[in-house]
């Protein structure tokens, strides 16, 4: 009989709530909050990235990217700009404001998942990471 409590797909559900909800709080003191860092973060490491890509790999539509960028453009954090060979791709750049907190996060990033982690074995995390890759791969192509 299915059991909600065992399902791994409520677990890990549940799991990603109680996870943005602590990094969050991590995040308050540099006024960022997740989703900004994780751009940032795809922006900073990516190269020359596209919005179109960065909504890509964050899994979100392109209008709620573009909203985000826009918002962080004002604040000073990225900048867009067009390519010469098509005006509707926009390059994606972090500031040096947007650069220096991003460079500032990744060690609370990095400390936030040796705490998520402590006294997991490596074994274990890499069959957890093995196991959920498949696992999206599955529901991706689930028929609804």
């Amino acid at each position: 009989m299915f059991n909600l409590d065992d399902c791994i797909a409520f677990i890990t559900a549940r799991s990603a709530k109680v996870f943005v909800k602590a990094l969050e709080k991590r995040f308050r003191p540099y006024a960022i909050n997740r989703t900004q860092w994780i751009a940032m973060y795809y922006i900073y490491t990516g190269g020359n990235i596209t919005q179109r890509e960065l909504a890509d790999k964050m899994a979100f539509k392109e209008p709620t990217v573009v909203r985000m960028l826009q918002e962080m453009e004002a604040e000073g954090l990225v900048t867009r700009s067009g390519s010469e060979a098509d005006k509707r791709v926009r390059r994606l750049a972090l500031t040096e404001k947007g650069e220096g907190i991003c460079k500032t996060l990744m060690p609370v990033v990095e400390q936030f998942k040796n705490d998520t982690v402590a006294g997991i074995s490596q074994e274990d995390l890499n069959t957890l990471t093995v196991t959920l890759h498949k696992m999206v791969e599955n529901a991706q192509g689930t028929k609804t």
